[in-house]
């Protein structure tokens, strides 16, 4: 019995070794040197010219990057592809990222109070993007941010061009702050932070919330002056609506609702498509159509300018309305705190 369990098992092993190889081989990262790539030669000029670095200086960044083919995958398989609304919905708007919101906000009361007044974005609005980004800095991602920006610059043919820029940006970033560009770790897009930010609104609208000198996005004062920036910066209208839920009649213009999630139409002519607000509205306020699509039936909604901006932040419905709902969930949890307190 033992010879023939021995035999099995020689007979087995060079599978089992081919299998363990390419196991690795799918798994684990895979050093690319993007220095040889025929688009690193736009990087390398572009930083060159640009931003006064060596050749030598840009190819001892690239030379560290590696592929990994885990970031591709996800790309493909992101919760807005893949997840019916009220899947997602259900994702985000968890017990967890509600209770945990509503502490947040007064854990940080004194800094929300401020940002309000200066940038005039609601804190339950910018908490909920903390909450739906990194579980309020719980979780800034765990992928070194040269491997995913590489890997998506190099080989995702389809957003090549944005993440390219996002590396140049991200290899400038490193200088600017003292880093070594093969230590940070963000998500697989190569956001970093609590806010999440790509390299490009790190060095551009990043804020020194706490006037120390730094700008850190994986401290919480400085994150949520970020946001409020960001926000400011894609056009966040104060007081102004964020959305609302509309009924709809028989025979709607489909036209009407196309694509994108800039505000195109005015509600008054939305309405003569078929499309009515069930919160009463000026009628000029411009508005695009949301559906959602799902197994209990279609929601139709107005996405007003600041439904927009917080797209910004992730350029699909689900994220905004998910952003926003949760906003909402959180402000009533955090009032029912406090009347159970006093």
């Amino acid at each position: 019995m033992k010879y023939r369990l021995q035999s099995m098992l020689s007979a087995i092993a060079p599978t089992l070794s081919l299998m363990a190889i390419g196991l690795f081989i799918i798994v684990s990262p895979v050093n690319a040197d993007y220095r040889q790539h025929p688009s690193a030669v736009a990087v390398i000029k572009t930083l060159v010219d640009k931003h006064n670095f060596s050749v030598a200086q840009v190819n001892a960044v690239l030379q560290q990057a590696e592929t990994e083919q885990r970031i591709l995958d996800s790309m493909t398989n992101a919760a807005e592809k893949t997840k019916t609304w009220t899947a997602y919905r259900s994702s985000f708007l968890s017990t967890f990222r509600v209770t945990k919101g509503a502490e947040f906000l007064v854990k940080h009361k004194s800094t929300f109070d401020q940002v309000e007044q200066e940038y005039g974005v609601p804190r339950e609005i910018i908490t909920a993007i903390l909450g739906v980004e990194t579980n309020y800095g719980g979780y800034t991602g765990k992928t070194r941010v040269l491997n995913a920006l590489s890997t998506l610059a190099f080989e995702h043919p389809r957003r090549s061009r944005f993440f390219t820029s996002e590396l140049i940006e991200y290899i400038v970033l490193c200088r600017e702050q003292q880093w070594d560009a093969s230590e940070q770790l963000g998500s697989y897009a190569g956001a970093m932070g609590m806010s999440q930010f790509m390299p490009s609104n790190y060095r551009r609208l990043a804020v020194d919330g706490d006037g120390d000198g730094d700008i850190n996005l994986f401290e919480p004062v400085d994150a949520i002056h970020s946001i409020a920036n960001y926000f400011i910066h894609h056009g966040w209208e104060n007081g102004q609506p964020v959305t609302s839920r509309i009924a709809v009649r028989q025979n709607f213009d489909v036209a009407l609702i196309g694509r994108g999630l800039k505000p195109n139409h005015s509600v008054a002519r939305l309405a003569e498509g078929g499309f009515y607000p069930q919160d009463k509205m000026p009628p000029l306020i411009k508005a695009r159509v949301i559906r959602f699509n799902d197994a209990d039936g279609d929601e139709f909604w107005f996405g007003y300018q600041n439904f927009y901006a917080i797209s910004r932040y992730n350029p699909r419905s689900k994220y905004a309305m998910a952003v926003y709902q949760l906003s909402l969930a959180i402000e009533k949890q955090a009032k029912d705190n406090s009347q159970v307190s006093s």
